[in-house]
């Protein structure tokens, strides 16, 4: 099991190391329920953007070689 003081120590040297930890508590302030809202807000607007670059460029970048149409 661990100790408390050890997640303290590792939070702290986080913050000595330079990473903001901001967000990450503020992030624990939220319910589940709060988080998983906000994830599913974060996944619309990435799928949207996908979705209008497909749109602009004629291809999703995730498959640069779009599939040809069958010759017939």
């Amino acid at each position: 099991m661990t100790n408390p003081a050890d997640h303290r120590d590792a939070w702290q040297a986080a913050i000595d190391y330079g990473i903001d930890v901001s967000q990450l508590e503020y992030l624990l302030t939220l319910t589940p329920e709060e988080r998983l809202l906000r994830h599913e807000q974060a996944l619309t607007l990435v799928r949207a953007m996908r979705q209008a670059g497909i749109d602009y460029y004629g291809f999703d970048p995730r498959y640069p070689d779009p599939p040809q149409p069958a010759q017939g």
